[in-house]
């Protein structure tokens, strides 16, 4: 690719014939209050604050043509999907580690998020979109190019996310309120580091490109 066809403006990068919006396991246990992070005592505030702005723009993608692909965090049943390293990250701070557990209903999409019939659920067992899921094969079989990251938690699963979405060779943007945490402090020293590399949008500023 040569230096020419780099794109620099925002309305280039976000086109919506090139642009997946990218939404990070908005499900019940992390962000209902009857979920497993609200019963193990986490401030699920900022999470259910994010929701409107991610519906208004899940829904004009939708009509503007950019692609919606959700991200579905999931723990198979048995703990199969889970060696010790990784239960011991997950039980770090007391909570269980059975959320988003397959089939459960904790393991769903909110119900203002959920996706449309035809469109593309990936279901992963890491924080990662792209870490051991056919993410990346399902946006170049569309043609995308860029990618715009929203959902929760904004330096868990959305970092990790943004990150690799990087490494996978995409344009890659966050929109600065539509992601959240339910762990204090995090939401700003994510965002901080965030902006030093990447694209921040608000939702109000991606409403009127597209």
């Amino acid at each position: 690719m040569s230096k020419q066809s780099i794109l620099r403006d925002i309305k280039d990068i976000l086109a919506p014939e090139h642009t997946a919006l990218i939404v990070v396991d908005m499900q019940i246990d992390f962000c209902a209050e009857d979920g497993l992070f609200a019963r193990a005592g986490r401030d699920i505030s900022s999470v259910r604050k994010i929701i409107p702005n991610i519906k208004r723009l899940v829904e004009i993608a939708r009509t503007s043509g950019a692609m919606v692909v959700f991200l579905q965090q999931v723990t198979l049943p048995g703990g199969k999907s889970d060696n010790d390293a990784w239960l011991g990250f997950k039980t770090r701070d007391g909570k269980s580690a059975e959320y988003a557990r397959l089939g459960s209903q904790g393991c769903e999409m909110v119900a203002e998020l959920a996706p449309l019939p035809e469109e593309v659920v990936v279901q992963k067992f890491r924080p990662s979109g792209f870490h051991g899921t056919f993410l990346d094969q399902i946006l170049r079989a569309n043609g995308i190019r860029s990618v715009l990251i929203t959902g929760t938690t904004t330096e868990g699963c959305v970092m990790s996310t943004v990150l690799d979405a990087s490494f996978h060779d995409y344009y890659t943007c966050v929109v600065s309120d539509g992601v959240a945490s339910s762990v204090a402090n995090m939401q700003e020293t994510a965002l901080a580091f965030l902006k030093t590399r990447y694209k921040i949008l608000s939702t109000e500023e991606v409403v009127n490109l597209w």
